[in-house]
């Protein structure tokens, strides 16, 4: 069915739970998890530290990106995104329960998740 993408290496899944298995047991408390349903693009990204994380929605090969929004939140939170640490706008910052919500959605639907908002990029 898809493929999760963390810092240790590349994880293949045939079912929604096992992906979010595979990034609940082999995840770190830092990391860039990638997770690919059927095709390349739509994808989505999840950055982690610990309980908070930021998701970026990937439509298309045409740039089509939107960024999780979370406008009650003013904690910064120093994440890794590229292999690098990135001090993204507190307005980003949405729970780690919140970013495998999205996952799922995404899983099920092949779409955006309607489960957060979302700021086009």
């Amino acid at each position: 069915m898809g493929l999760v993408t963390l810092n240790k290496g590349d994880f293949p899944f045939e079912r929604i739970s096992e992906a979010l298995d595979i990034i609940s047991s082999k995840s770190e408390e830092k990391d860039e998890i990638w997770v690919n349903a059927d095709t390349k693009n739509p994808c989505i990204t999840v950055c982690t530290n610990g309980e908070y994380a930021a998701i970026t929605y990937f439509e298309n090969e045409d740039g089509d990106m939107w960024l999780s929004l979370n406008e009650d939140n003013q904690m910064e939170v120093v994440l890794i995104a590229g292999g690098e640490e990135w001090l993204p706008d507190p307005d980003v910052i949405i729970s780690r329960t919140q970013a495998m919500d999205c996952v799922r959605e995404f899983l099920e639907t092949g779409k955006r998740p309607e489960c957060i908002k979302w700021q086009n990029l």
